[in-house]
């Protein structure tokens, strides 16, 4: 079965017994790690006992077939549930995980619990996982712009930290394309702010955030976003190459979206008779100074309605490659070139 949302978060803090395995899959790893933690601690406790705990990959499980079954079956010395963890797995490996289920219809003293990677929508083995009535499937996508700003306050708060609000709206631009690179930056932050004061926390300010999440594969989209809005094709083809090796296509649109919406917001302020540096002067947040002089060129190449027709094929380049998501690379490629044309007509 699917399980998504409050059944998650539940299921998170308390992995229901009747559950025999969990597969957990999606194109954000760090996100996939963090959650299978999360539920073998629920049951282990931060404990790792040898005896409740095994560890497999998928070679383990392509060497040797039974031993997935066996590892299940196994009961630990001093009692308690067991966890099972299975690392890099595919659609290979479904007749092994359909005989698991299968064996542990019953109920089981075991909970497996698999990590996948962006297996597709049209996975065999998504679709065992959300069939079984013993098993759950979890799909973890990369951080959606409305979920960061709270997942960046939390994380910061648990450390002590208060943020000001320009800072999270700029944390929110530069991060998200993978939680656990996302929290290791948080953590970097958290170590560059310093322990907390006297009587209470430090406040986490715009400069501090620029300071320290400057240097991510955020300012290769940023070079991105800039080829594009200049109309540097082969600029641009560079660009594509290093960030598509780095970057799922879907979240690559995104940025370059959320990069269009600043010009738009820009070029509204201008058409209404605001001076352009005016006009930037209200981003929030702000565009960083080092790239203030490309930004305004940029401005100068388009107006309120050519922005729009880039935002709406963004909009169709999107849904393309989510439909299309074994050609997603060529379809983001084909429709970011395009996009770049208009710049330079």
């Amino acid at each position: 079965m699917k399980l998504e949302k409050q059944p998650l978060e539940k299921f998170l803090k308390d992995p229901a017994p009747h559950i025999a395995a969990v597969l957990i899959f999606g194109p954000d790893e760090g996100m996939v790690h963090e959650r299978a933690g999360l539920i073998s601690r629920a049951i282990l406790g931060d404990g790792n006992d040898p005896f409740r705990l095994s560890e497999l990959t998928g070679d383990d499980i392509k060497a040797d077939p039974a031993r997935l079954i066996d590892e299940a079956r196994a009961i630990a010395m001093m009692g308690g549930r067991r966890v099972v963890r299975v690392t890099r797995v595919s659609d290979t490996h479904e007749g092994a995980f359909a005989s698991l289920l299968a064996d542990q219809k019953d109920g089981a003293q075991c909970l497996t619990v698999i990590e996948a990677g962006d297996i597709g929508g049209k996975s065999s083995l998504k679709r065992l996982f959300e069939n079984a009535s013993n098993a759950g499937a979890i799909a973890c996508y990369r951080d959606e712009a409305a979920a960061l700003p709270a997942l960046i306050t939390q994380h910061l708060k648990a450390a002590g930290l208060e943020i000001d609000r320009d800072a999270v709206a700029y944390l929110a631009a530069n991060l998200g394309g993978d939680r656990g690179i996302t929290r290791a930056e948080l953590d970097k932050l958290v170590l560059y702010m310093g322990p907390m004061l006297q009587g209470g926390g430090k406040k986490v300010s715009l400069e501090d955030a620029m300071a320290n999440v400057g240097d991510l594969a955020a300012i290769g989209q940023d070079d991105l976003c800039a080829a594009i809005g200049l109309g540097d094709l082969k600029g641009l083809e560079r660009q594509i190459e290093r960030n598509l090796a780095e970057t799922n296509e879907i979240s690559l649109i995104r940025s370059v979206a959320r990069h269009f919406m600043r010009l738009h917001q820009v070029a509204g302020r201008v058409a209404g008779g605001e001076g352009l540096e005016s006009a930037m002067t209200g981003l929030r947040p702000p565009v960083f100074w080092k790239a203030a002089e490309g930004f305004k060129n940029q401005c100068r190449r388009w107006n309120v309605e050519s922005i729009g027709q880039a935002l709406l094929r963004l909009t169709e380049i999107e849904a393309e490659a989510m439909r299309q998501h074994q050609f997603a690379d060529t379809l983001t490629r084909r429709g970011l070139m395009e996009i770049a044309a208009m710049a330079r007509r």
